[in-house]
């Protein structure tokens, strides 16, 4: 029992440095323009949620952290809001673990977290408000999420609320940190919208087919 327990563990520990590998080796395949700085948007937006799906929170915290770190260290110039730009796979991660795994507190959390980053969005670019409507709707699911017990639904979901708390944080440093101005929000809309649909789709396709082929490692999601 015990030597299972131990298996257990290394097998879970171990998975937070691969899922880390793989999000620095995504870091560098890009998808798509960043409008407004000289960097790019990578396929890592794919592993944020996978990693929020199959790692509880603290090992997704631990992945995203390492992963982000080297992935900084590999291609600092992708770090289009220096040291800053870590933040957006330790939010995703941390907010759609929480959301998947614990929803008793992720929920509110991740739910408060939204709607502050829509709140101080709104409070200096209120000229281009359609930006923050999918942030809107994933503040609405992030509240409907208890009501699902179905992974067919949780784990879409989940991934989508992972996807845009990691666009949240974009958000807000595009708007305080570089201060780009509303139309060049106008301009990124279509590019947003195409970045977390891939990110969610991207995230639900491995992570069922990791829980399916994979399940000792995470077992059934």
């Amino acid at each position: 029992m015990r030597r299972n327990a131990t298996r257990s563990e290394v097998l879970r520990t171990s998975s937070i440095g691969v899922f880390a590998a793989l999000y620095t080796i995504a870091s560098v395949v890009p998808i798509s323009v960043f409008i407004g700085a000289s960097s790019l948007l990578t396929l890592n937006l794919i592993v944020t949620p996978v990693i929020a799906i199959l790692l509880t929170p603290i090992e997704a915290t631990s992945a995203a952290l390492i992963g982000a770190l080297l992935a900084l260290w590999i291609s600092p110039h992708q770090a289009m809001f220096g040291p800053a730009t870590l933040l957006l796979p330790v939010m995703g991660a941390v907010c759609g673990s929480l959301v998947f795994h614990k929803p008793k507190f992720g929920v509110p959390i991740s739910a408060g977290f939204l709607l502050a980053a829509i709140l101080a969005y709104l409070a200096t670019r209120s000229q281009f408000a359609y930006w923050i409507s999918p942030h809107v709707l994933a503040l609405v699911l992030a509240g409907s999420l208890p009501v699902f017990t179905s992974s067919k639904y949780r784990v879409p979901i989940a991934s989508f609320i992972s996807t845009m708390c990691e666009q949240a944080v974009m958000m807000i440093l595009a708007v305080y940190v570089l201060q780009l101005p509303a139309f060049v929000f106008v301009s990124a809309f279509p590019l947003m919208l195409y970045e977390r649909a891939i990110g969610t789709a991207g995230a639900v396709s491995i992570a069922f087919a990791c829980a399916r082929f994979a399940p000792a490692y995470f077992g059934k999601i």
